[in-house]
């Protein structure tokens, strides 16, 4: 699954190159590392707004949700969205249908298991330019409270994702975030697809355009935050066996 990623780490020109649409004056901090349970606002280009590039909260709230309370709880249920229920879930299929959006992230963590330890990994393009994650959206309405929310699509993954992420939970098996071909963002945003055409883009992204390697703890107190160093990589001995390489 996808829950940490890294984005807006660079000057806000690049963004603006590298993906065709402006950014505005929206304060925003960089974010080497952020996990998805913080629901933090991450970048988005929308279908609907294909010059801009947004803010959304991270985790999808229905535009069909009651209260605020209940938008709490769901958001944390839909960081990802599975590419084979997305127009089987009530929560995915009308965004998954109209409101797709590409979600402007410069890598993501994954945590790799040997011995009952966790080892956390940074992923990014081989070429180390910013990626654009599939993603669905919508807009949250309660009295005055308006919320522009998105989830990031998960994928059967290649190779090297499936060695990394070697410990999902028992009922999913190893998943990798679905990212785009620079040439296929503007039909991923195409809103006149069928299911079938929007399913049929969505697959593992190759594993020799990526590039991965091990880094400090992302969890407990050896966290060491939001700093640009969370991103360096790092020795763990107990992979030395292991640890492999994409190149």
């Amino acid at each position: 699954m996808c829950y940490d990623v890294a984005y807006l780490t660079r000057k806000i020109e690049y963004y603006e190159k590298r993906f065709g649409a402006s950014y505005g004056d929206i304060p925003f901090t960089p974010m080497y590392h952020s996990n998805g349970f913080d629901h933090m606002d991450i970048p988005v280009i929308t279908n609907d707004n294909q010059d801009l590039i947004q803010l959304f909260s991270w985790g999808l709230i229905p535009s069909w949700v009651s209260d605020p309370e209940k938008a709490n709880t769901i958001q944390n249920a839909t960081l990802n969205a599975r590419d084979n229920t997305l127009f089987e879930k009530p929560s995915y299929k009308r965004a998954a249908a109209t409101r797709r959006c590409l979600v402007l992230i410069d890598g993501f963590y994954d945590h790799h298991w040997k011995d009952k330890q966790s080892f956390p990994f940074y992923v990014q393009l081989k070429d180390a330019q910013s990626m654009a994650l599939g993603g669905i959206w919508e807009t949250w309405k309660h009295e005055d409270l308006v919320r522009n929310t998105v989830s990031i699509i998960t994928t059967d993954p290649n190779p090297r994702m499936a060695w990394l992420h070697n410990r999902p939970k028992a009922s999913e098996g190893p998943r990798m975030p679905f990212i785009l071909k620079q040439e296929s963002y503007q039909d991923w945003l195409d809103s006149s697809l069928s299911p079938s055409e929007v399913l049929g883009m969505i697959g593992p992204y190759p594993q020799e355009f990526l590039m991965d390697h091990p880094v400090d703890r992302l969890r407990g107190k050896n966290y060491r935050g939001n700093v640009p160093e969370i991103r360096k990589p790092r020795d763990y001995p107990e992979l030395s066996t292991q640890q492999g390489s994409l190149f």
